[in-house]
């Protein structure tokens, strides 16, 4: 007979579906429900729980009180039923909200590095350039490029035929505007970018890029082989017809149609951020450290620190520690480096000590300061691992000393922080030393892109 039945699988997953919803709806709106409703309600409940715990669990008893407590939802459920779905929805999307803040505000923070300025520890956009067109990647394998090294494809091609020129901006190589689709954050959001003006054959073109990458860099070594577009000499506009001042950039003319250049930009390391380790011990020396920027240039006012320039923003940066409160810096550059025809145009190479000692422990550390060294003995020597030697500017010139503030002078300890590429950071060597307030955490993890540097930071 039906009533001598048990309940399949599917029908008792169903009945304690109406019973969660049951509880739900219950524990919500019992207040609000006039008291015959929500004790109805309530028995409903009550009913359904019981006959789930019953052995053996008979079909004919199970949707009895099922239906049951189905018809009283539908009477005083509200928003819970039927309508569950978008309600749950939100709601989980709002713990999950609560969630993602609280791990971000108190474990792990995502910070994605823009700069070059710790490379090689740590790597910011890097460009990818491609010879030819048929070297340029295809559709697909610009989607793979992006999901595994967070890759953006750029690419100029000439309009008209003629020759290649950079169009200054107001003295500059670039001018910052306001970008959107695909070139705003998340591709739809605006975002701020440098825009650069191309001259072919008469026919100006733009092209914007992040304003974070180095661009200028790129163009030098693609087309004229150096280093510094500044090197290149400068056309004034007389009777030729330009609006206004121009680098030639390359020797040879292009033709309509072909690819000036093409490239991809690779993503900045993407890393979490250890913010719950320096809430139990202190920074130390060494540490690739996340900080804020907000309070740094006032903080250097109040202690006198004789800044070259101001940060004037409120950002996240990362840079290694190499001076904890109370320590001595000093950074020295060997007398040789002046005979051998080093190039000097980023700051002379020197030595970083720390009280007195050369500072060491680190790979950072120990590899700049072995480049620095052989550059006094070879102007020509490289760095197998791409560290180009610390350099004396700013606070730290040749031989000065620079006291890291402590506590018992002005109310808050202080850092000294570095970039691990010195040549192209900006850092405390210019605008001063780092209050422990706005220290956040350490570098903790690569998580992306997939590549060599995955896995743990050091």
């Amino acid at each position: 007979m039906n009533e001598s039945k048990k309940a399949t699988r599917a029908q008792k997953k169903g009945a304690k579906e109406i019973l969660r919803l049951g509880e739900k709806a219950l524990s919500y709106r019992k207040d609000l429900l006039a008291p015959d409703k929500a004790t109805d309600l309530e028995t409903a409940v009550t009913e359904l729980k019981i006959a789930l715990k019953s052995k053996p669990l008979l079909i004919d008893d199970l949707e009895k009180k099922a239906e049951n407590l189905d018809l009283q939802l539908k009477e005083s459920g509200g928003l819970y039923y039927h309508k569950k779905g978008w309600v749950e929805n939100v709601e989980m999307l709002m713990v999950a909200a609560i969630v993602v803040i609280g791990i971000r505000s108190f474990f792990l923070q995502p910070f994605i590095i823009p700069t070059n300025s710790m490379y090689p520890s740590f790597y910011g956009m890097q460009p990818n350039v491609y010879e030819g067109a048929e070297d340029a990647p295809n559709f697909v394998e610009r989607c793979v490029d992006k999901v595994l090294l967070g890759a953006s494809h750029y690419k100029l091609d000439a309009e008209s035929s003629g020759d290649l020129y950079l169009v200054l901006q107001n003295g500059g190589s670039f001018r910052f505007a306001n970008a959107t689709f695909p070139n705003g954050r998340f591709f739809i959001f605006p975002s701020t970018v440098k825009e650069y003006v191309f001259e072919i054959g008469g026919k100006e073109q733009t092209l914007q890029v992040p304003a974070e990458f180095d661009f200028d860099k790129l163009i030098a070594s693609k087309f004229a082989g150096i280093e510094n577009l500044r090197d290149l000499p400068l056309i004034v506009p007389q009777d030729h017809g330009f609006s206004g001042n121009r680098l030639k950039l390359s020797e040879r003319s292009f033709k309509s149609g072909e690819v000036v250049i093409a490239f991809d930009i690779l993503l900045g390391d993407a890393l979490f951020v250890d913010r719950m380790t320096y809430n139990f011990v202190t920074p130390k020396v060494g540490d690739p450290a996340v900080f804020r920027t907000g309070t740094i240039d006032e903080f250097n006012r109040e202690v006198g620190t004789p800044v070259r320039s101001l940060i004037g923003e409120d950002k996240y940066y990362i840079k290694r520690l190499v001076g904890e409160p109370g320590d001595q810096l000093q950074m020295i550059v060997p007398d040789d480096i002046f005979t051998n025809g080093t190039d000097l145009r980023k700051g002379n190479p020197g030595v970083l000590y720390r009280n007195g000692k050369v500072l060491e422990g680190k790979v950072a550390f120990d590899e700049n300061r072995k480049f620095v060294e052989q550059l006094a003995l070879d102007a020509n020597s490289k760095n197998s691992l791409n560290y180009p030697g610390y350099r004396a500017e700013g606070l730290l010139s040749n031989r000065e000393t620079i006291t890291v503030p402590e506590k018992k002078t002005n109310g808050s300890n202080a850092y000294f922080a570095m970039g691990d590429n010195s040549t192209d950071s900006l850092d405390g060597r210019a605008w001063g030393f780092v209050p422990d307030h706005e220290i956040i955490g350490r570098a903790f993890v690569v998580y992306y892109p997939f590549t060599k540097r995955w896995g743990f930071s050091d």
